[in-house]
């Protein structure tokens, strides 16, 4: 019944409908089906005794998926693979799929294409997001905010400069798509133990004839490299390999959300709030950063699935074995699952954020002498002052101005007049914060540029 089947959540609240295409269980079904008609199509061309009427059958059929037939099967046999051969050829009405090959040559290769597919798509839509987060930064290019190191006011930047911030970490993640696109190896038709021992007793011993299925399986993939010398799998560092370049991709957008939430919590910026949108069942007045909540959720799941990579890297006994395939059914669809959710939300968010000027403006002017204090400090020592001696003078100022501030005993931040009357710092009154406020933006946007 209906009601009694567990979703795959990802799948089903989060992930874009290219995403699930590449990863649902039908597609699945139907990829094995076209790697075998690639494989049977590549051996009949090399010489292999296969009628073309079989080859029609096989492709007349291979769309028709009958999931509860496939199940009675796998009951009898045990085998997920042998059930999903003997349906195939039933439907047929011929035996000629799965010739010289093994379980594995079938189940990684579609694997890695599922992988390669998906890489593919979400290496386009982390270029998408780190376009659309350079136009917001350069939108924000010169509005001024205090920076926040240990989330305490520091010195002045601007907001175009830490959405840059966040963009040049998207970069780096953008670097580890290409280059896991770039080395990623298909396991190759290889055989039972990586020797290809049955399809060169079909082939006669034609080692020519091997190869040459090979390469034109290789171009039915759309995977340009093989891997040399393998046994029944590939190198399951090769999936942690993968898996870790979807936690880099991740990596700037999770940081971009994080500090997205802690600037709505001050008012500073919000991701948008759409009409008849709700915050809170109970608190109608909440407009929460939900969207940016899951982000960093989705991000801490890709930490779990990296670990879960990582256990299986350099686990691996003699040539290989099915220990890992209960956690790879978990981890790649998922790993892509989650990724995918992520980059669709930080999109959603890039698109629908808000920032909050006169807030921000605000709040700058309130601690605008405090986030000068190392340009005071620095005029200090140019004008003859210690360094020590001006820090600790600067210090004093600044920490009495902030409790006084802090318990209303002033209600105006009133630091560059005592700076000004302290003679060990040797600054004169003309040095006002407004007039190092226009160095700001420009020497943040410098740094911004490389995004930009």
């Amino acid at each position: 019944m209906e009601q009694d089947i567990v979703p795959n959540v990802l799948a089903d609240r989060y992930a874009s409908p290219a995403m699930k295409a590449i990863w649902s269980i039908r597609g699945r079904v139907v990829l094995e089906r076209e790697y075998w008609i690639a494989v049977m199509k590549a051996q009949s061309d090399l010489g292999l005794e296969i009628p073309a009427v079989a080859l029609k059958a096989y492709e007349d059929v291979k769309d028709q998926v009958n999931f509860e037939s496939i199940r009675v099967r796998e009951e009898e046999t045990r085998h997920d693979v042998k059930a999903r051969i003997d349906e195939f050829c039933a439907l047929a009405g011929f035996q000629h799929v799965h010739k010289g090959l093994t379980s594995r040559d079938l189940t990684e290769s579609v694997e890695q294409l599922q992988v390669f597919r998906s890489l593919q798509l979400i290496r386009a839509k982390a270029v998408a997001a780190l376009a659309a987060l350079a136009r917001r930064a350069q939108l924000d290019r010169d509005v001024l905010i205090a920076a926040r190191t240990h989330n305490v006011a520091a010195q002045p930047t601007t907001v175009g400069k830490r959405w840059a911030m966040f963009g040049e970490e998207c970069l780096r993640g953008v670097a580890q798509l290409d280059g896991a696109l770039h080395d990623f190896a298909a396991r190759g038709l290889k055989g039972a133990v990586g020797t290809q021992l049955d399809q060169l007793t079909l082939f006669g011993g034609d080692a020519a004839k091997v190869a040459g299925l090979e390469a034109r399986v290789l171009v039915h993939l759309g995977i340009p490299h093989a891997l040399g010398a393998v046994g029944q799998v590939y190198p399951r560092s090769m999936d942690f390999e993968v898996v870790s370049a979807l936690l880099s991709a991740a990596s700037g957008p999770s940081s971009f959300a994080k500090t997205l939430r802690l600037m709505a919590g001050h008012e500073l910026a919000s991701e948008g709030f759409l009409p008849g949108q709700v915050g809170s069942s109970a608190m109608p007045h909440k407009m929460n950063a939900r969207t940016c909540e899951r982000i960093n959720g989705f991000h801490i799941i890709l930490r779990g699935h990296v670990a879960m990579a990582a256990s299986l890297s350099g686990d691996q006994w003699n040539e290989g074995d099915v220990s890992c395939s209960v956690v790879r059914r978990v981890l790649l669809p998922d790993a892509f699952l989650a990724i995918d959710g992520l980059l669709e939300a930080f999109l959603t968010v890039l698109g629908q954020m808000e920032v909050n000027r006169p807030v921000i403006e605000r709040e700058s002017h309130h601690y605008l002498p405090f986030l000068l204090t190392t340009t005071f400090l620095m005029e200090a020592v140019k004008a003859g002052a210690g360094r020590e001696a001006a820090h600790e003078a600067i210090k004093e100022h600044a920490v009495a101005v902030a409790r006084d501030l802090r318990t209303g005993k002033i209600d105006k931040n009133d630091l560059v007049d005592r700076l000004a009357a302290d003679s060990r710092l040797k600054l004169p009154k003309a040095l006002l914060v407004e007039a190092w406020v226009k160095k700001v933006p420009e020497s943040a946007q410098v740094k911004a540029g490389r995004i930009l």
